[in-house]
């Protein structure tokens, strides 16, 4: 909660608001949320969330929930316990007679105080108003945002003054705002001060407006309490946004799908009992298959669960005993690479927040047997979302973790907060043989290299960045239109699907080719089991069919089949809203690197698509 008369969910905390981000509130209300220095718990045990190969990843000694508000009687040490928030911006305005105030970061709320600075006397001044009755003030619309994440107030006194030969002194200069004329324009929006000075806000979200006038970055930062930094900014590329625009605030989130230990398997006991039996178990197993008589019996034997100890076994014969090696050195693709191999296999179990079941290629129809591999399907997984910092004006990918975290408190925290999502999904292997050999035709290559042209130029691409590869713009293209089907079929909405892609978009040095498709739900533990039964033999196949049929032909064709760069930034050939675009909530990459020419091919060359081959 942010307050307890403002309730917000603890999962729009992670995204889409979070720390350092403004919420709008009911009620004309704009808060900030504040940094992890004011988060308060009586009992931080209740609220930890166990992954510790995310931890461990983020270089931080434990996750926890948000807290919430519970009532004093709900037998809970946690009680009473808010979301810290300021406000922000500070310039308000009456919206009847626009007189504007800057208020401070703790003001509650503030009514005009019915005063006509102006002396005109004219109708829409407060003054004749009686108290009971004048107008709450409510924020301004513009703010100024900096690219290394300072965030402050547009300098409206600034900006009204400058080059008037008059002078603001704010003890006896009041500014008033308004809105003139029908336009919708920027230019309909005038600052006019009491000492006769006066401007629109026209021109002052163009670039290098604002040193024009002399402004400079203070390096504020008001979620920190930090109204100006004693180091100043050094960055120019500071801007005026609107408050409420999708660039002032981008979070970077990083999650993780649960992969289950030994320890979480079974306990102490059963790892010894494995220890001792295990020569048996593996000498008993038929056809690469761990005999289940064997394991019932043993289990019987030591009066153990039987479950319990073939799940032990089957990690012990994987060699997956200890958690994967991370640091925080390690990439985002090394790091899915661990669950890459458990979603390649069957693994875990229903005991655990973690099962999948996987089905080798010739379990399905012959129709799809050229194109993958396997398909797993896992009844039950558990998704971590950490917020580790957030980024403005533009998402930044060349930043550490460690300098993100620096963001978010003014001291060295040793935690950050994050959710826990349970659901389910169904996982793609496709056929990396038939994938590489697809990859290397001309028309493919020469289709990815125009995408690439688009997003070298995006804000999405930093110098690091090798070559865009094929394999990976099928794979995410193929995702999307499998939820855009799913979606249709099981009931869901498009927006509570989601997909992670395992394919690195660069370089092959692991050699992973697979998409999770899930859906995952914060409010309850579990899932309606209605993606993994899509999922299975006699019901799959036909929904990849369909899925592949309605993308042949797009509501925009032939404008969008042969498009040379649509969608944000340019960054997508043969996607639309009618054809391959998702929701946000969706997509890993904000709706980027989407081509519906690789998957079925286009108008000149069908083969150019991997399932046209």
């Amino acid at each position: 909660m942010a307050y307890q008369k403002n309730p917000i969910r603890r999962s729009q905390l992670i995204s889409p608001w979070g720390i350092g981000a403004i919420v709008p509130f009911p009620n004309d209300q704009s808060l900030m949320i504040a940094g992890l220095d004011a988060w308060r718990y009586h009992n931080e045990k209740e609220y930890l969330v166990k992954d510790e190969r995310l931890i461990t990843r983020l270089g931080v000694k434990e996750l926890r929930l948000p807290p919430d508000f519970k009532d004093k009687n709900s037998g809970s040490e946690n009680y009473h316990l808010k979301i810290p928030a300021v406000k922000f911006p500070l310039w308000h305005y009456c919206p009847f007679c626009g007189s504007m105030k800057k208020l401070n970061y703790y003001t509650d709320k503030v009514w005009c105080d019915g005063i006509d600075y102006w002396n005109k006397g004219h109708s829409r001044s407060c003054a004749s108003i009686p108290r009971r009755k004048r107008r709450r003030l409510i924020p301004e619309r513009f703010v100024v945002v900096c690219p290394e994440g300072h965030i402050e107030d547009f300098p409206i006194a600034e900006w009204v003054h400058f080059d008037t030969g008059k002078v603001y002194d704010p003890e006896k200069c009041h500014i008033r705002r308004s809105t003139g004329g029908i336009s919708a324009s920027l230019t309909s929006v005038k600052y006019e001060c009491s000492c006769g000075a006066s401007k629109s806000i026209a021109g002052a979200l163009m670039p290098g407006a604002l040193q024009k006038i002399g402004f400079r970055c203070s390096g504020s930062r008001p979620w920190l309490g930090i109204e100006k930094d004693s180091i100043p900014c050094s960055n120019t590329q500071y801007r005026v946004v609107q408050r409420g625009a999708t660039n002032v605030w981008f979070p970077d989130v990083r999650s993780s799908i649960y992969i289950p230990t030994d320890d979480d398997n079974a306990g102490r006991r059963i790892i010894q009992i494995l220890d001792r039996v295990f020569d048996v178990i593996k000498s008993s197993r038929t056809d690469g298959s761990i005999n289940r008589a064997v394991i019932d019996s043993l289990a019987a034997m030591e009066r153990v669960n039987a479950d319990d100890l073939y799940n032990a076994a089957v990690r012990r014969l994987n060699g997956q005993r200890n958690l994967p090696e991370v640091n925080e050195n390690t990439d985002e693709d090394s790091y899915r690479f661990c669950e890459y191999k458990m979603l390649v296999k069957s693994s875990g179990g229903d005991n655990l927040n973690f099962h999948s079941i996987n089905y080798t290629i010739s379990h399905y129809h012959p129709q799809i047997h050229d194109f993958f591999r396997s398909i797993s399907l896992v009844p039950k997984l558990k998704e971590t979302r950490a917020f580790v910092g957030f980024s403005r004006l533009e998402p930044d990918s060349s930043k550490s973790i460690e300098d993100k975290k620096k963001m978010l408190s003014l001291k060295k925290v040793d935690w950050l907060p994050a959710i826990e999502v349970y659901g389910e999904g169904i996982f793609f292997e496709f056929n990396a043989e038939r994938l590489k050999a697809w990859s290397q035709r001309d028309s493919v290559r020469n289709r990815i290299d125009k995408l690439e042209r688009a997003y070298r130029h995006s804000t999405f691409w930093w110098s690091s960045s090798g070559e865009l590869r094929p394999e990976f713009v099928l794979i995410h293209t193929f995702s999307h239109l499998l939820i855009n089907q799913l979606s249709y079929e099981c009931g869901y909405g498009s927006s509570s699907i989601r997909e992670r892609i395992y394919c690195e978009k660069s370089s092959n040095n692991l050699d992973m080719y697979g998409v999770l498709i899930y859906t995952a739900s914060g409010d309850s533990e579990g899932s309606l089991g209605g993606l993994v039964r899509q999922g299975q033999k006699g019901r799959i196949e036909e929904t990849i069919v369909n899925a592949l049929e309605n993308a042949r032909w797009c509501s925009s064709d032939p404008i969008c089949i042969s498009s040379r760069g649509q969608g944000p930034e340019s960054c997508n050939l043969a996607a639309c809203y009618n054809c391959a675009l998702l929701p946000e909530t969706c997509c890993e990459f904000g709706n980027r690197l989407l081509d519906r020419g690789l998957v079925i091919g286009t108008l000149e060359d069908k083969s150019t698509g991997y399932f046209s081959m």
